[in-house]
Order: C-alpha cells, then sequence, then structure tokens
C-alpha cells in the first residue's frame, strides 16, 4: 500500500470535498483542476482520491445520485501507461475497476469502473467516437446508457494543457456532458474554485524532486584547448554524471545516474547539419567506449531504438541516452541526473522543453551529500537572464514575454500589406539592394575615381574602420552562462558569470547561417537564408576582396552585429520597395485583422530587459538600440503609470504587429507600425509614434494618416487619440506634443497638444 505525503493527503481532502459539492449542484460539465508540478505524484494522488471517493460515496445521503463511473483521458499514450499503473494500484484495493474499450460489458459504463481513452482516437467530429464501429463500441453511447441508469460520469483529463483547448475537444466534452471535469495538469488551462495546487516547495520538502537545476556547472574556459564548444559540453556533462556515480558508489547506494543528451530534430533544409552534430555526439562517446553494443549507449530516435527495454531501472548499467524532443510524454526515469541539450540549428528561438526529466528523486529523498540533490543543465544558451516558464513540463528560454492577466480585448483594426507577387523568398535582386545599403550606411564604393587615389579595396577598408568596424577579427567567442543555480520555481535568474569559448571554424559556419536565418524579415527563411549569406559574403569580396571566413568572422563580431544588422534592414527595406514598383499596375493585398496584444511574445539577443511596471507584456524588453525618444517615452509612461491601465512597445515589421496604412513619398502604400499603444485608465486608447521634429522624410504622411484612422476608428465605446509625439525640453522636465489634427510641416509643433494622462477624460 501506497503511504501518501502530507500535500497529497490535503489534496485528496480537498478533492473530495469538492467533488461532493459539485455533485450536489444542478447541471453538468462542472469544472476541477488538480494543479501538480513535475515530480508530485499526480497520479497516485488522484488514485487516492478517486479510491476513498468510491469507498464513500454510497454512504452519502445528501448526494443525489451515489453511482460514478469515469473517464480518463490523457494524449499520446499515455492513457496505456496510467492505465496499466492504476490496474497494479486498484487490484488490491478492488474498489475500481480499469477497462479499456474491449472490457466494455451490457453497452454502458458500469458503476467504479474507469475507461482509459487515448484522446487523439476520440477528439475529431465523426472520427473514433467508436472503437469498434462492427461491434457498436460507441463511447457516447456508453455515457449516455451509464446516465440512463442514474451513474453519474466524471472525467478525468490528464496532462489537460495538451489536448482540451481546441474548439473539437470542447465540443466532444460537451456531447459527453460529464457531471465533473477534472484537469489535472502542472499548468492548466482553465481556472476553477474547485480543486487544489500543489506548491512546488512543499514537493521539495517532501523530498520528491530536486532542490534546484544548475546550468553549466563548473564550465570553465580554459580547458577548451582548441575543441570545439560541443566537444567541451559533452566532456562536462560526462564527467558531471561520473561525478553523481561516485558519490553514489561512495555511500553504497545502487543506483547508475543517467546523462540525457538531446539532439536537434531533423528538418529536410537543416538534415545535413543535424545529422552532423548527431555524427559528432556518436564519435565522441564512441571513443569513450560508449556504445549500443557494450549497453553503455541506450537510443530513442525515430529511425532507431536501442536499450530502451529497462532503462528506468535505478542501477540500469546504460550511462547516455541519445534522444530528440519526441520523447515519450510521461516517460518516468528518476535516474536521470544530467541534462545536455544541443541548440536546434532551425530554431529562431531557443528552448529547454526537457528539464522535468532529471527534476525526480531516485529514492524519493534528499541525500547528505548536496551534489545528488540537484539536477544539471549543460546547453550553448548565451543569455544574461535564464527562465522557467510554466509550459509543458518546464522550460529554460530566451527573453520570452506573456501578457498580463488583468488585460482585456480592445480589437483594433490592423493592416498587414502583403506585396509578394510569387514566392515569399528574396529575389535574385537582394544582392543588388544589399551593395546599395552598404554604399549608403557605410560610404563603400565599387569607382575608383571616388577613393582619392587609394584603391578600391584600401579605401573600403578604412571607410569600415571610420564606422568602427574592426578588421582584424581573430576569433569570435561565444559567452556562456557558467554556476547558474537557477531556482526551480516560475521566474527569472539573472546571469552574472560567463565563461567565453571561442568558436571553430564549423561553428561559425553553423552560427552564421543561423545569424541569417534570423535576420531575412518577414522573407520564408529556408529559401532566403542562402540568398542573404552569399549576399553578404560577396559584398566582402567584391568590395574588400576579403575570403568568406574572414568576413564571417566580421559580420559575427559582437560589437559589430547591431551594425549588420541595420545593414540588412536597409537592405530589405530597398528590396521590398523593388516588390512594390514592381506591384505597381497590379492591385495590392491589403489584409484586414482585428489586433490584440499577443499572448506571448520573443525577443532575441539584441533586446534587453528593462524593469517596467505596466507594459502588457511581462517582462518588457527594449531594443538595445532604441532611439532616445523611444527610451524617453517609457520613462514617461513609467512616471504616469497611477493612470494607465497598460502599455505597450509595438513590433515594427511583423504580420501580427498593429499598423494603419499611409502612401510615402514615392506614393507607396505602406504599413505604418505605430510605436506605442497605450490604455488609459479612463478609458481611451492611445496610438503614438515616437520621433524628433523632422527627422522622418514620411514624418507628416504618417502623423495624418494616423490622425485619420483614428477619426474613422473612434467610438464613444472605444475612444482613440493619438499621432506623431515629440519631446518639448523644459528646464527640469519634458513635455510629449502631439498633433490633434491634420499637418502640414514637420519641423513646427506650434498649437500641438500636450500628452498629460491625468488630464484625459
Amino acid at each position: 500500500m501506497i503511504t501518501l505525503r502530507k500535500y497529497q493527503e490535503e489534496a485528496v481532502e480537498r478533492l473530495l470535498k469538492d467533488t461532493y459539492s459539485l455533485l450536489k449542484k444542478p447541471g453538468a460539465q462542472h469544472k476541477m483542476v488538480l494543479k501538480a508540478p513535475t515530480g508530485a505524484g499526480k497520479t497516485v494522488t488522484m488514485a487516492a482520491f478517486l479510491n476513498q471517493l468510491c469507498n464513500e460515496i454510497p454512504d452519502r445521503l445528501d448526494v443525489p445520485k451515489r453511482q460514478v463511473a469515469f473517464i480518463w483521458f490523457a494524449p499520446n499514450q499515455l492513457h496505456l501507461q496510467s492505465y496499466l499503473s492504476l490496474k497494479d494500484y486498484f487490484e488490491e484495493l478492488r474498489t475500481i475497476k480499469p477497462i479499456q474499450f474491449e472490457d466494455i460489458t451490457d453497452g454502458k459504463l458500469q458503476p467504479n469502473e474507469m475507461l482509459f481513452v487515448n484522446w487523439q482516437s476520440v477528439n475529431k467530429e465523426n472520427n473514433l467516437y467508436i472503437k469498434e464501429n462492427e461491434q457498436g463500441k460507441d463511447l457516447l453511447k456508453f455515457v449516455y446508457n451509464a446516465m440512463l441508469n442514474d451513474i453519474e460520469i466524471i472525467c478525468i483529463l490528464d496532462e489537460a494543457h495538451y489536448h482540451v483547448q481546441g474548439k473539437k475537444a470542447q465540443a466532444l466534452l460537451q456531447k459527453i456532458h460529464a457531471k465533473i471535469e477534472i484537469d489535472v495538469s502542472a499548468t492548466p488551462l482553465f481556472k476553477s474554485d474547485y480543486g487544489y495546487t500543489i506548491r512546488r516547495d512543499e514537493v521539495i520538502e517532501a523530498e520528491m524532486i530536486k532542490k534546484n537545476v544548475i546550468l553549466n556547472a563548473a564550465l570553465d574556459q580554459s580547458t577548451q584547448q582548441g575543441r570545439s564548444l560541443n566537444h567541451v559540453l559533452l566532456d562536462e556533462a560526462l564527467k558531471k554524471r561520473n561525478e553523481l556515480a561516485k558519490a553514489y558508489q561512495d555511500k553504497g547506494i545502487n543506483i547508475n545516474p543517467l546523462l540525457l543528451i538531446q539532439l536537434p530534430n531533423e528538418t529536410k533544409k537543416e538534415s545535413a547539419l543535424d545529422n552532423q552534430i548527431i555524427e559528432e555526439v556518436q564519435t565522441y562517446l564512441m571513443s569513450k567506449d560508449i556504445t549500443v553494443q557494450n549497453n553503455r549507449l541506450a537510443v530513442w530516435l525515430s529511425n532507431e531504438k536501442s536499450n530502451l527495454v529497462g532503462i528506468e531501472e535505478p542501477g540500469c548499467m546504460t550511462d547516455v541516452l541519445l534522444f530528440k524532443q519526441a520523447i515519450a510524454l510521461g516517460w518516468d526515469c528518476p535516474r536521470a541526473a544530467v541534462l545536455l541539450i544541443f541548440r536546434e540549428i532551425k530554431q529562431e528561438h531557443f528552448g529547454i522543453q526537457t528539464v522535468g526529466r532529471i527534476l525526480r528523486m531516485p529514492e524519493q529523498k534528499h541525500y547528505p551529500n548536496p551534489l545528488l540533490n540537484n539536477g544539471y543543465v549543460y546547453t550553448n544558451l548565451s543569455k544574461d537572464m535564464i527562465f522557467i516558464q510554466p509550459e509543458e513540463i518546464d522550460y529554460i528560454v530566451q527573453n520570452k514575454a506573456t501578457r498580463i492577466d488583468e488585460y482585456q480585448e480592445i480589437a483594433l483594426d490592423s493592416s498587414f500589406i502583403n506585396t509578394r507577387l510569387t514566392r515569399n523568398r528574396l529575389s535574385s535582386n537582394f544582392r543588388k539592394c544589399l551593395y546599395e545599403a552598404a554604399e549608403e550606411y557605410f560610404g563603400l564604393t565599387r569607382d575608383a575615381t571616388e577613393t582619392g587615389g587609394l584603391t578600391i579595396e584600401e579605401y573600403n577598408k578604412n571607410q569600415l574602420a571610420s564606422k568602427f568596424i574592426e578588421l582584424d577579427v581573430d576569433k569570435i567567442e561565444i559567452p556562456i552562462p557558467k554556476d547558474v543555480e537557477i531556482a526551480i520555481e516560475v521566474g527569472a535568474t539573472r546571469v552574472d558569470d560567463k565563461e567565453k569559448f571561442a568558436k571553430t571554424a564549423n561553428e561559425l559556419n553553423v552560427l552564421f547561417r543561423q545569424f541569417c536565418r534570423d535576420h531575412v524579415g518577414g522573407y520564408a527563411k529556408a529559401d532566403s537564408t542562402p540568398v542573404l549569406e552569399l549576399g553578404l559574403k560577396m559584398l566582402f569580396e567584391d568590395y574588400m576582396v576579403m575570403d568568406e571566413f574572414r568576413a564571417i568572422k566580421i559580420i559575427l563580431f559582437e560589437n559589430h552585429k547591431p551594425k549588420f544588422i541595420e545593414l540588412i534592414d536597409q537592405a530589405l527595406v530597398k528590396h521590398e520597395a523593388l516588390l512594390q514598383q514592381k506591384a505597381a499596375q497590379m492591385s495590392k493585398r491589403v489584409e484586414h485583422t482585428k489586433w490584440e496584444v499577443p499572448k506571448e511574445r520573443l525577443f532575441n539577443e539584441y533586446y534587453q530587459q528593462r524593469n517596467v511596471e505596466d507594459h502588457a507584456l511581462e517582462p518588457f524588453y527594449e531594443y538595445k538600440n532604441a532611439s532616445r525618444p523611444e527610451k524617453e517615452f517609457v520613462s514617461f509612461l513609467e512616471n504616469h503609470k497611477d493612470h494607465l491601465d497598460w502599455w505597450y512597445k509595438n513590433g515594427d515589421k511583423n504580420k501580427g504587429d498593429f499598423a494603419v496604412t499611409y502612401e510615402d513619398v514615392n506614393g507607396i502604400t505602406r504599413g505604418f507600425y505605430v510605436d506605442f499603444v497605450i490604455k488609459l485608465k479612463n478609458g481611451p486608447i492611445a496610438l503614438f509614434d515616437t520621433k524628433t521634429l523632422d527627422s522622418d522624410p514620411n514624418f507628416v504622411r504618417k502623423h495624418n494618416a494616423l490622425f485619420n484612422y483614428i477619426q474613422e476608428k473612434s467610438t464613444t465605446e472605444k475612444p482613440l487619440l493619438g499621432g506623431v509625439i515629440v519631446p518639448r525640453s523644459k528646464s527640469d522636465y519634458t513635455v510629449w506634443k502631439y498633433a490633434d489634427n491634420l499637418i502640414d510641416k514637420a519641423n513646427d509643433h506650434t498649437g500641438w497638444t500636450a500628452f498629460d494622462p491625468s488630464l484625459i477624460d
């Protein structure tokens, strides 16, 4: 018989109390939630609760119907794992009978039966509500027949966040119309006054899971000695695994800690690079005598599964498991202790999705040696802030912000101009645009008459030097967080200590490919990345006679990146103009949408967190090279936060960013991505774009387009105000002024209105 921990007993008591309350309420589909972190023993907790419910309910005369049956839904194949686990649990107790479809008798669920169902087999309209069609094994029929016999149905939705948010899922649950639906998840999607939350600190205190996750423990750049960062991380992860193994041996404990190595997922475009990492890892492990043949290596890939039988056993001789992200949901291996993750090449934004795999304590107790009470993660994540994110199991993600809970929809009309005439890819004209942008931005030339007697190569190198572009870059270093102790609670951990590792030639090529993928704008990455790569390499060859390896090092040098990103952005604008000119005689496609602040947004390494209180996404990330007016306006908004519900710094290029249309000085229709969307406490929504006077050739056109938009869209129910806004400095403070009418010049703010949130009604 399993002994419950204190927090599990409290959860059972609360779940029972709330279940009886809901069974007495009229209606159906009453929602309960059991929120339990990874490793809390949610299945055991649910089993104990359901066992006690079935024992007590026949004697509860206050409950209208005193017979219950259960349907346990789970995604993928997790329902089979739960079925086998609970079948074993109830074999002795005999209060509940776990069954599958083939076990149903008399065409209905019987009292105290628990039917285990794979969610994917039943959640599609007109699909497998029926398990065995020819035999009449119809899920809804089983449910309705049970209800006709006064049997209440309770649905348990295991890992609910995976499978119950869609319309089809809700439609199925509506048809089942169970008396109670219990969401069981570490990150439930629905909130309810009924149910129980198991806190992570309770689980740690009960010694069920590890105290912390430590990122890149004892990482030391002096050990690199010409090796790739991949080899350094492999060495450190194996060293930590061996250190843990010795600690267990010294205590006479038969546990062989397991190192998990997560490989990149293959894609059609990047499979060669992905396979290169896979081959590198396997070759390295072979050099350490870790192979499938000697059983020290297990493999869990789509095309290979080796040495997986018994891998969860504490003393299993397998030291390392290679896997991809598709490792089975619910896989439980408490001896897993170290996790090495190779950043997926195709990802724009980096995330660790498997931290939960190394949280469980193998004997459900902490040890005197603190080394054994932590999980260890190694990765090339290069961030100043590390986040534990409440999704799937646990995430460590880069710069992710989520919308505040108190946000209410505003449904602003937004426009997106689709000027793509063919495929959404950079065209053969892009290199010409890049060269033009480089000549304007860096002052480069290929005309010998403009070089003042210097060679074209010498002149262009001088031009780059004048823009603080260092040409003698010997190596590129990547700063990796070192010895970061991450609290397992959801939240952020600041990185204070980093080690710098030099990138090898192969790593630089991969890094350059990723840099180009990140900066092709709204164009298809797979098709456009090679165009941008070649364009940048040819730029250095045609203007400075430099080979591509040297060019890559110059571009990727940390201090240079913002300048080359700006160059690329200017080239993309020119390329877009070419497309639009080509489309001048053709109808443009303007897509209209109802815009909301996004539920979440990811920011790359060129953004940094800024401490503000009222931004609509938390935390707030500010572009490192944001203009001075933008930064000052953020400070202004924070100084007036008592009069704001929230404010949002808008994006400036994507379909999901807020925009109004305008015609530029060349008569081309473009999108105007307004800098700030502000919800004032007293009702109005303010739309402001920060500038200094006469700073933009389209200053007047943008303001007038925004003014006309506000006049057209503003209503009594949803009043709007705003325009282009400029700072005007006084002796000890700044006044922000905007025109509340059409303007015809951009160098005079006479008669403009001062924006004061406290005075707007």
